[in-house]
Formats: C-alpha cells, sequence, structure tokens
C-alpha cells in the first residue's frame, strides 16, 4: 500500500501542476457570454440614416429635435428614452407605417415632423392608424398628409372622432388640415367641452359663416366657452358686431390683447 502511494503521488502532484483542460473552455464561454449580452449603446442619429434613409446632417437635426421634445415634455424631471434605448421599438413603428401603406419616403418624412413617434407604443397606436383608414375613410396620400400635420395628437388621443367632426364641420379634409396646421392643440382639445360649445357661442352671437371664421383663427376654437364669450364682448365694444366678415379677426385679436390695452373694452 505505501509503495502504491508513493508512486501515485508524483502522478497527482504533476496532475495538479497543469492547468486543467477545463479552464481555456470555461473562459471562451465567458468570453462569448460577454459579447453576447454587450452593445454599444443605441444612436438615433445613426439608426435615422439606417433605417429611414435620411442624410447624415438631416438625421442630427432630427435627433436633435426629439431630444429637444424630451427635456420639454419631462422638464420636470430626468428625460426618458423609454423605447429608444434599443431598435426594438422603432423597428415596430416603421413597420407600422409600411402595413399602412405609407411608402419608405413617407415615412422618413413623418418620423422627420414628429420623431417621437418612434418611441409611441405600437399598441396604443396601431388601433388609432388604422382607424384614420378603417372609419374616416383616407386614402394612404391622405394618412400621409395627415401625419405631417397632426401626428402629435395621434401620440396622445384617438384623433378619429375629431377628424370626423371637423371634416364635417369645416366641409372638407383639405380645409381640416389648414385648421391642424394654424393650430396644434385643435386635435387635442375637447369635442364636447370646448369645441362644441364655442361653436355654439359664435353661432348664437349671430356669426353668419363660423367654419369660415374659425378657419382663419381655429385657435379660438381652443379657449374656454367663458373666454371665448368675453372675446366676443369685447369684439361687440370694438364695434365689429357679430354678423360683420371682420368679426372672426376682431375676436382673434382681443384674444391676444388684455382688456387694459385694448382702447373700449372692459375688463370683466
Amino acid at each position: 500500500m505505501l509503495r502504491l502511494r508513493n508512486r501515485l503521488l508524483p502522478l497527482f502532484r504533476a496532475a495538479t501542476a497543469h492547468p486543467s483542460p477545463i479552464q481555456p473552455r470555461a473562459l471562451l464561454l465567458l468570453s462569448t457570454s460577454t459579447s453576447t449580452t454587450s452593445f454599444a449603446p443605441f444612436s438615433l442619429e445613426d439608426y435615422l440614416v439606417a433605417a429611414c434613409g435620411l442624410a447624415p446632417t438631416q438625421a442630427r437635426e432630427v435627433s436633435k429635435k426629439a431630444v429637444h421634445q424630451l427635456s420639454i415634455k419631462y422638464r420636470k424631471g430626468k428625460v426618458s428614452s423609454f423605447r429608444l434605448s434599443s431598435a426594438s421599438n422603432p423597428d415596430a413603428i416603421l413597420a407600422l407605417l409600411s402595413s399602412a401603406g405609407l411608402s419608405r419616403a413617407d415615412i422618413a418624412a413623418v418620423v422627420s415632423a414628429e420623431p417621437l413617434l418612434l418611441r409611441t407604443s405600437v399598441k396604443k397606436l396601431a388601433p388609432r392608424l388604422l382607424a384614420l383608414r378603417d372609419r374616416v375613410g383616407l386614402s394612404t396620400p391622405q394618412i400621409t398628409r395627415f401625419l405631417l400635420v397632426a401626428s402629435r395628437a395621434l401620440l396622445s388621443c384617438d384623433v378619429t372622432p375629431r377628424l370626423e367632426f371637423f371634416t364635417s364641420f369645416y366641409g372638407s379634409f383639405d380645409r381640416v388640415l389648414l385648421a391642424a396646421k394654424r393650430s396644434m392643440f385643435l386635435f387635442s382639445t375637447s369635442l364636447e367641452r370646448i369645441i362644441k360649445p364655442n361653436i355654439a357661442l359664435f353661432r348664437q352671437g349671430g356669426v353668419l359663416d363660423v367654419a369660415k371664421v374659425c378657419l382663419k383663427n381655429p385657435w379660438v376654437l381652443t379657449f374656454k366657452p367663458e373666454r371665448v364669450k368675453e372675446f366676443m364682448l369685447r369684439a361687440e365694444e370694438l364695434g365689429v358686431p357679430a354678423a360683420s366678415p371682420m368679426f372672426g379677426q376682431a375676436v382673434a385679436i382681443v384674444c391676444c390683447v388684455s382688456p387694459e390695452k385694448c382702447p373700449g373694452c372692459h375688463k370683466y
């Protein structure tokens, strides 16, 4: 037994003196695991170039625009990059826009106009976007034109009821887009609490063509009804009757001027 131990001991020492053949394999696995889990930070600028086909200078400007919009949205707290930390959500948004019929050039234009579209929840955006086609009946070119003007409203709410109402009120989709260009809050303002009561005030006040008045100055419709009533009274005090073609312009002017700076106006 002693002789056997003396023969095995040198072999054991020799074996422990060399590294285990398992160690290099373990190091290789660790290295592979590390390389697959580590990744470069997501760059919106690079993504806009690669996925949307924007020129580098344009992509840089659009990326800055997105950061600026986020800084405004989260000015009271930390700027969130949620859903913009990787290409996953932007890829899903591009696929959604493509499924709605938009071309690559259309998608690039829409994303350039509203880059925060790329961080929107697909589950929320999909039904709102498809409703423009299936419920309102917009064609693909019309959907593109709408997104270029009012995609920000689409991010926050279902614009379908407002779009249907304004199309009837203004008389055409083109006029709706013109009004939306002049008032960014038109599609995010409550129909029942703000828009419809204001239209009723104009009609009750004797305005002959409310749609025409509100097409030139659509942002007047976004004020609270009590404020609009006050503006109408001030306009009449200035000698502009509701039936006058200049009444809408007078209302728009007094909206921007305090009673103290408005000759002939009383403070309500």
